[in-house]
């Protein structure tokens, strides 16, 4: 077993016959169920209730849905339908729901936070969890903006003929995503925007279990002798100097993740250029997450050495995958499953973007920087898979077993090849990248096919910015019409506030927390917390 990691036994594979659902067989009496199904037995907690089934939900009270968090891909379509089934002529509905009582495949049947669901008189609907706090509001034109619980908000707005964007809370980072055909073949075409640069990507779909799965697709291969120098180690270390030590992503991040101090080999640079690149993205983007207070990290707590080599493995055997499959990756016609369904696909994500885990009926926020394992690739069509947390800013201890919907991993693994892609193309261009020159026959490169046809959209900015600015207008409406009038003398919070009408509504804060645009409120004594994004309430719980 690998220090710090956690151990993949057989017995710890997600499955559904738990053992602890199982009566030890008393000594001289046969056990009356031959099979290895688990019995169905009574919840000693819920009487009358079977432990295989979901929670009754009782009459006369706002819906609350057993599926906790939307899937953050915009592949599939805000369902605002009060019931749960499958709209005529699709496979399943957004969340794909499972028959009750039938856990789905490969995954155990967890019980999951249930969200109370407020429906407003304009077709509006907001997300709350059991405390109050909001998750998520759907506006009646297709808008969904999540809030996460460390006061994160993106934006997803599905348009008329399949068009989706993403976005964050400011509009300034994100991406367009249009259908494309190529050859008669449909095409998942995205256009990012980070920092004013736009670049696009291309992404075969896999569609199974009423989901959609964007894989992603690179537009170039190097020679073998390229990807060969990458992993082979150097006989001497080679010492690199970052251009960002002295940047503020760098300094806010800094106790959580430090680079090497020297490179044995070019994928170790990598490694680093993969995690440096993620957070930089996401501090610049104003999705850096926080854990309050401020965190001081220590050895228990920051980014370990063996979470650093997992990534770096990982990194290593998407070259190899590439050095060995570069045919097979330009193959827009395949119907393959992501590699994430195989066992020989990836076993490390990284992620990008603050994601929800569960553990249970817990809520575990993942953020960026977060390193996680799969315990076992999940069944072709599962919605969940379960993931070991390597390393984590979050609220989840290290070595927590979660629940993380395949969709989210699997836009992970997008994001690592897309930016490892980058990395692999700066080392190509500055011919080496400083660490060491390459060798002539590494030199050189082939595009795929359909590069010359891949075209940014030019005006992608404008569109994020102006599909945000639309999603907070009616969100504000929404949030409005669903938050009972006030008892007369009472106080209102409501988002879109200044800091100035907080403080006169409730006084100074007892403590405050400024991370530049983000500010953050606290109010022990009236157990709230209120979050500013540039000076504007974002969140309040």
């Amino acid at each position: 077993v690998t220090p710090g990691r956690p151990e993949t036994r057989p017995d710890a594979r997600p499955d559904n016959r738990p053992e602890t659902h199982r009566d030890p067989v008393t000594p001289g009496r046969p056990d009356a169920r031959p099979d290895n199904r688990p019995e169905t037995r009574r919840d000693p907690v819920t009487p009358g209730r079977p432990e295989t089934r979901p929670d009754a939900r009782p009459d006369n009270r706002p819906e609350t849905r057993r599926d906790p968090a939307t899937p953050n891909r915009p592949d599939a379509r805000p369902d605002n339908r009060p019931d749960n089934r499958p709209e005529a002529g699709r496979p399943g509905n957004w969340h794909d729901r499972r028959e009750p009582g039938r856990p789905e495949a490969g995954r155990p049947d967890r019980r999951l936070p249930q969200r109370e669901v407020i429906r407003t008189p304009r077709g509006g609907e907001i997300h709350r969890t059991p405390t109050g706090a909001i998750r998520e509001v759907r506006t009646p034109n297709g808008a969904l903006i999540h809030h996460s619980p460390n006061g994160v908000r993106r934006v997803e707005v599905v348009r008329p003929g399949g068009g989706v964007i993403v976005a964050n809370a400011t509009g300034r980072a994100g991406y367009l995503q249009r259908q494309v055909t190529w050859h008669n073949r449909p095409v998942i075409q995205r256009t990012y925007v980070f920092n004013g640069v736009v670049r696009p990507r291309v992404f075969r779909p896999w569609a199974h279990g009423g989901r959609v799965y964007p894989i992603y697709v690179p537009v170039r291969h190097y020679r073998p002798a390229f990807y060969h120098w990458c992993y082979t180690p150097w006989r001497r270390p080679v010492v690199y100097h970052w251009g960002w030590r002295t940047r503020p992503w760098y300094g806010y991040y800094g106790g959580y993740w430090t680079p090497y101090p020297t490179y044995v080999s070019p994928y170790f640079w990598l490694a680093d250029f993969l995690v440096s690149t993620t957070l930089e993205v996401a501090y610049l983007s104003q999705n850096a997450s926080f854990s309050e207070p401020p965190v001081v990290y220590d050895e228990t707590t920051a980014m370990s050495p063996e979470a650093k080599q997992a990534i770096a493995d990982e990194v290593r055997r998407q070259m190899e995958e590439a050095r060995a499959n570069q045919a097979a990756d330009y193959d827009l016609q395949s119907s393959e499953p992501p590699p994430l369904f195989s066992r020989n696909g990836p076993k490390v994500f990284l992620v990008n973007a603050e994601v929800m885990g569960y553990d249970g009926e817990r809520e575990c926020p993942l953020s960026e920087g977060d390193v996680l394992q799969l315990v076992n690739p999940p069944a072709p069509g599962s919605e969940w898979a379960e993931v070991s947390i390597l390393s984590t800013r979050g609220r989840c201890p290290r070595g927590s077993i979660v629940s993380v919907r395949t969709l989210d991993l699997q836009e992970m693994q997008n994001h690592m090849r897309a930016i490892v892609d980058q990395g692999l193309e700066k080392l190509q261009s500055e011919k080496g990248g400083g660490l060491a020159p390459l060798p002539p026959q590494a030199f050189g490169s082939t595009a795929a096919p359909f590069s010359d046809e891949l075209q940014a959209e030019n005006d992608a900015l404008d569109q994020l910015t102006l599909a945000v600015k639309d999603a907070n207008r009616s969100e504000q409406e929404i949030i409005q019409e669903g938050v009972p009038a006030p008892a007369a003398g009472t106080t209102t919070l409501s988002l879109g506030m200044s800091r100035a009408e907080v403080e006169r509504l409730l006084g100074p804060p007892q403590t405050k927390v400024e991370l530049g645009a983000k500010v953050i409120y606290t109010y022990p004594d009236k157990d709230l917390k209120i979050t500013f994004l540039k000076g504007k309430v974002s969140d309040v719980q």
